[in-house]
């Protein structure tokens, strides 16, 4: 028996993760051709003596004695079923990490996609070869790929001043039905795609160096837009008033209201368009 909140945490050699919450006060794992497997309890309770800190190891072979050799463990699938309310931490070498139902998540791939589901107090999500692919998912939210693509639909904050960061080096950022009110989403090669609505009094910060920005919102949004654009365009399907404009031969850039400008909206491309389009 475990504390429901328990961190796990484990390291991953190869193989593929896959992480199920369910509603039982238990950690278990299953793998399939792979390292054979224990516990290290690193922190308990002081009222209940239940684990509320464990890691994952890879455990000694029988024959050779007892204990834990190295912390860590591979496998052809590796499966964890843990309490709906954990909170789970995964470094990897290479691996296909699926989560879903879990209550905190924190993972780094080197090479591999990193795929989250019902989440529900936040994600740090990093792999430098590999997607990021994040539903229904709430709390503060860090997702980055160095050469891979972001999708995110779903997302909410869990607790006020939750922020939504996405950024990828070689990739797009697609990005539908955020509720988050302050937003950095930034690309150096990419496309960046964003539909839903604009929330009073949020921040939105979308950036790329080679890349377009288009955005599908509600035609009575109300925001203040900022934008600088080199070798591209600006275009809106929604009105827009108290326009201006410095047309400067290398860096333009324009100012303007849109509705009565409860939100801020700040656009960013060196080599790309900026659309506003209605939802």
């Amino acid at each position: 028996m475990v504390d429901p909140k328990v961190n796990i945490s484990l390291c991953v050699q190869g193989g593929n993760i896959r992480v199920n919450g369910w509603d039982r006060d238990e950690v278990r794992v299953f793998i399939n051709k792979g390292s054979p497997v224990g516990f290290k309890v690193m922190q308990k309770n002081r009222q209940t003596e239940k684990p509320v800190w464990i890691m994952v190891v890879a455990a000694l072979d029988q024959e050779k004695g007892t204990g834990v050799s190295e912390e860590c463990i591979s496998g052809d699938e590796i499966e964890i079923d843990a309490p709906r309310s954990a909170a789970v931490n995964i470094k990897s070498q290479e691996s296909r990490t699926v989560i879903d139902s879990i209550g905190k998540v924190s993972v780094k791939n080197v090479v591999g996609d990193i795929i989250l589901n019902n989440i529900e107090r936040g994600v740090q999500a990093v792999t430098y070869e590999g997607d990021v692919i994040v539903e229904k998912s709430s709390g503060a939210m860090t997702l980055q790929s160095i050469t891979g693509n972001i999708a995110v639909s779903g997302a909410s904050p869990s607790e006020i001043g939750d922020i939504f960061r996405a950024k990828t080096n070689n990739g797009a950022i697609t990005l539908q039905m955020i509720d988050h009110r302050q937003l950095e989403v930034n690309t150096n090669s990419g496309l960046i795609k964003f539909t839903g609505e604009i929330l009073n009094n949020g921040q939105y910060i979308f950036g790329t160096q080679n890349g377009s920005v288009v955005m599908f919102i509600p035609e009575n949004s109300s925001c203040r837009i900022s934008a600088v654009y080199g070798y591209g365009t600006f275009t809106s399907e929604i009105p827009l008033q108290k326009i201006e404009r410095n047309p400067s031969a290398q860096t333009k850039s324009l100012t303007a209201l849109m509705g009565a400008g409860g939100a801020v909206l700040n656009f960013t491309t060196f080599n790309g368009s900026i659309n506003i389009r209605k939802q």
